[in-house]
């Protein structure tokens, strides 16, 4: 009996060890992981857009561009027409008079490890995507006819993203009938919900391995 107690003894010893490296090796790729993270919805709030003439300058795309003249908007930007399903007052949210040109603005934080960021447009009628101030949809972009979510989808390079604010940028043409803009942005994000320290998951699985010592004194 008391060589049975002690091959107990030793599987729970070892086995509770074991427990202590698997459950801090998870926790640990857990948050390294990264998941892909809508960062931006369709129809978000938040954005200061004006105006602009055809020929205004690009300057709105940096950060230390002064837009107190912009308004609050909310996103899609654009102008009521029947004959086209993202055109409905329940996607315009804010007015963008066809035949002109529009300036965006929204600014978002991201933390340190962001990547594999896209943005996906819906667009009528031409559009200009920059981030912190670089062009990402490789100048002017035109599209015809009705707009529709995923128009174009632009790739940002990871050495453009910054940790803590970034800024997104969006040059719009209408040239007539309708206009409309929104943007969905979406990227992978480190997960940085936080890990129980080690005591935390040891402790419990050390009062185990003393009460087995316990129970062998018995």
């Amino acid at each position: 009996m008391k060589t049975k107690t002690n091959f107990n003894v030793k599987r729970v010893f070892a086995l509770s060890l074991a427990s202590i490296f698997l459950l801090t090796a998870t926790l640990s790729m857990t948050a390294m992981a990264t998941e892909d993270t809508v960062v931006i919805p369709y129809g978000d709030s938040g954005y200061k857009y004006k105006i602009i003439d055809k020929d205004e300058s690009d300057d709105f795309t940096t950060f230390n561009f002064d837009d107190s003249e912009f308004a609050s908007g909310i996103a899609g930007f654009g102008s009521i027409y029947s004959g086209c399903v993202l055109t409905d007052e329940q996607y315009v949210k804010t007015e963008w008079p066809v035949n002109t040109y529009i300036a965006v603005r929204k600014e978002l934080n991201l933390p340190a490890g962001t990547s594999n960021m896209k943005i996906s447009v819906a667009i009528d009628n031409d559009v200009q995507i920059f981030v912190n101030g670089v062009d990402v949809s490789n100048g002017m972009q035109t599209h015809e006819g009705c707009p529709s979510l995923g128009s174009f989808v632009f790739e940002v390079d990871d050495s453009i993203l910054l940790e803590g604010t970034n800024l997104i940028a969006i040059k719009g043409r209408d040239r007539g009938t309708a206009s409309f803009l929104d943007i969905k942005v979406t990227a992978d994000v480190p997960n940085t919900e936080e890990i129980p320290e080690f005591p935390t998951i040891a402790l419990p699985i050390a009062a185990i391995i003393g009460l087995a010592f316990v129970f062998k004194r018995e």
